[in-house]
């Protein structure tokens, strides 16, 4: 799969590194993206240096840049022993390993605004996960903007059998739809639209009322059809379908991803007390088996 910026192609493919297999597996996504976009990959370690308040300083510890530079030295290793296993054909790109002083998120965030795209990988979700900041994947796709990638360890590293776009109703911009169908066609498989419906807050409605929530939800599936047939005139090669599943979204997108899906969703302005992508593309982020684009307007 590729991922492209619609203001034109990809430059960089960023990816942040800790150490972690996570990182470790989200530095292998990233490559084989580089690699099918002939983009640069930079991969990242930030590492935040105490600092002392006047002539009071921090007590002597162990030298984190070196120590940082080390970590990197360690991932070049890594990436240099798994590339014979990389997507064959792909055009291989420069590869940039540095360590930056600085925060991770803002490190990323930077980068992100510098038109690349950034690929996170996402530990799973404990209890940090949950308190307002959230973790560095959430916030980074809170916060960045273009497009983010999420890449837990689950998510399978090479091509995807199928891309799913999440709709969001309430979003009449197609991008998050463009986004799917550029990736779509790059990859050469086919595409799913999919929202959810949810019908339990008509419970012990009328048969009457149950009959205009069905009438309401055939209206919004044709209108997401003829949205999503129009994307699909202008990308012929790519085969879709639209899908539409009961259930309280994403939860009912969620049980149906697996580990080879890439999601492509979109995400809304976050505030920087929050740190998280609001509402549905967070969970998703936060819970999916799969690789997560996350598609900043």
């Amino acid at each position: 799969m590729a991922i492209s910026s619609v203001e034109g192609p990809v430059r960089d493919v960023v990816v942040g590194v800790d150490g972690s297999e996570g990182g470790y597996h989200a530095m292998a996504w990233a490559a084989g993206e580089a690699a099918r976009l002939a983009a640069r990959l930079v991969v990242v370690h930030a590492y935040a240096q105490p600092v002392g308040l006047g002539a009071v300083t921090a007590p002597r510890g162990p030298d984190l840049r070196a120590e940082a530079q080390a970590l990197v030295a360690r991932s070049r290793a890594r990436f240099e022993r798994t590339a014979p296993v990389r997507t064959p054909g792909a055009s291989p790109g420069d590869v940039e390993f540095v360590a930056v002083r600085g925060d991770a998120c803002a490190v990323l965030v930077h980068h992100a605004r510098s038109g690349a795209v950034v690929v996170v990988g996402r530990r799973g979700v404990g209890t940090f996960d949950r308190v307002p900041m959230g973790s560095i994947s959430s916030a980074v796709a809170a916060l960045a903007p273009g497009t983010v990638v999420v890449v837990p360890r689950a998510a399978r590293a090479q091509e995807p059998r199928r891309v799913v776009v999440a709709v969001d109703p309430r979003d009449a911009s197609d991008r998050v739809l463009e986004a799917g169908f550029d990736e779509a066609d790059r990859a050469g498989v086919p595409l799913t639209a999919a929202h959810a419906a949810d019908g339990g807050m008509f419970a012990g409605a009328t048969d009457g009322d149950l009959g205009w929530l069905e009438r309401l939800r055939a209206e919004a599936r044709a209108d997401l059809e003829a949205r999503v047939a129009r994307w699909g005139e202008k990308y012929p090669a790519v085969g879709w379908t639209v899908e539409t599943r009961g259930g309280v979204a994403p939860g009912a997108l969620l049980a149906a991803l697996r580990s080879d899906d890439l999601v492509v969703t979109g995400g809304r302005a976050a505030s920087l007390q929050v740190g998280r992508v609001r509402g549905g593309p967070d969970r998703i982020v936060r819970h999916a088996p799969c690789a997560v684009s996350v598609v900043h307007g």
